[in-house]
């Protein structure tokens, strides 16, 4: 759709500067690369600015290339003659009051119908407002003499190129250069205009910072990872007081990693972005698998409550456990299927990395928390014929 309303608007209106986006859900346009520029000098700005946006244009495939100032106006300077304009006995602000009231209006009184107040405005026809070539014939009504006087028998006019707009960005002048691609992502756009922004030499009290995407992206994961590692402390905490043990809890964490190796396979297989959404998705996803482990361990140790032996408590809650995991699993991934089907705009990522990373992690789970179990509690598989009883080592 994006595509069409493009190209329909090339064909059928060549003269419109258009932008189609996509609808998105998160802070920033999907793909939208923003180059700020900051500095005391409006003309330095539009020069570096231009440098960046040559740079844009020359890379294949990148639309909408364009910078926040947009082009510059003619406007007219009227240059007030305070020689004459004494002579004539009109003041500076008298004619900025008449230029006001000619162009936008002045408000002279209200008008009353019941309890509405209605302003009445006073202002110059729309043909005459339009037309320039009437300014200077506005008369300036002088209070002192209480005559009027035209405003070309005190100023002259001097028409000038002017920024439209110029914007602030922490009471500095800023200005913001921006640009999508129709195929590569915001970070890899970046990645073939970094040339262009390593030639900016920009003069001193001048910088530049990024923008759009990328920057929502870090200020997202900044505020993720501030308490982060208060939340991690909270887990090992939460833990160890379940367990009463330091030795299970490290098994559980152990597991943790290996959410990781599902998890980026499906990244690939699914070409999905890396985002802020796919990091709430492994954060997900790490808590299903110590979910799992929690369970297995819990299990074996019920086992052996119960009078098994450790290695016959290690296997009967691997397999009194393993179908009710993997049940869990395949419900959880055959949920998230439409979202990765539908390639759903906000939760694909979260999706791909949540199914992929719980269907391989829970098999590793499966077969690496009773080989950690038996290693650091030393179960060892007792002998053929044995009838001896395996106990489990002192702990420390």
């Amino acid at each position: 759709m994006v595509g069409r309303v493009r190209q329909r608007l090339l064909d059928q209106s060549p003269g419109v500067r258009g932008r189609v986006m996509a609808m998105w859900l998160g802070a920033s346009e999907t793909g939208l690369v923003e180059v700020r520029i900051s500095g005391p000098d409006a003309d330095v700005l539009v020069e570096k600015a231009e440098h960046l946006l040559a740079g844009l244009r020359s890379i294949p495939g990148t639309v909408d290339v364009r910078h926040d100032w947009e082009n510059p106006v003619v406007k007219i300077r009227v240059d007030v003659d305070q020689a004459r304009a004494r002579r004539a006995g009109i003041t500076s602000e008298e004619v900025a009051d008449s230029l006001n009231a000619f162009i936008d209006g002045a408000e002279v009184t209200d008008y009353r119908e019941g309890d509405r107040v209605i302003p009445i405005v006073v202002r110059a026809i729309e043909s005459e407002r339009g037309n320039l070539s009437h300014l200077p014939f506005i008369n300036i009504y002088s209070t002192l003499n209480q005559t009027n006087v035209p405003l070309s028998q005190i100023a002259d006019f001097t028409p000038i190129w002017e920024f439209s707009r110029i914007k602030r960005r922490d009471q500095e002048r800023t200005i913001t250069v921006s640009a999508k691609h129709q195929f590569l992502k915001a970070s890899q756009l970046v990645d073939e205009l970094r040339p262009s922004i390593d030639t900016l030499d920009l003069p001193p009290g001048y910088r530049w910072e990024m923008g759009g995407e990328l920057e929502n992206s870090v200020e997202a994961q900044e505020r993720l990872a501030k308490n982060m590692p208060i939340c991690f402390a909270l887990i090992v905490t939460l833990l160890v007081w379940q367990f009463n043990s330091f030795r299970r809890p490290i098994i559980i964490l152990i597991t943790i990693p290996l959410t990781f190796i599902g998890a980026v396979m499906g990244l690939l297989t699914m070409q999905a972005p890396f985002g802020f959404m796919v990091i709430l998705g492994l954060l997900s996803l790490a808590g299903i698998i110590i979910n799992n482990g929690i369970v297995l361990i819990d299990r074996i140790d019920i086992e052996r409550a119960a009078g098994k032996a450790p290695y016959d408590a290690v296997v009967n809650a691997a397999l009194a456990r393993f179908r009710r995991i993997l049940m869990t699993t395949l419900t959880t991934v055959l949920g998230l299927l439409p979202l990765i089907i539908s390639n759903d705009p906000l939760f694909y990522g979260m999706a791909s990395v949540i199914a992929s990373g719980l269907a391989v992690g829970t098999v590793l789970t499966l077969c690496v928390v009773p080989i950690f179990y038996s290693l650091l509690f030393r179960v060892k598989i007792p002998a053929a014929g044995s009838g001896e009883p395996q106990t489990e080592a002192p702990a420390s």
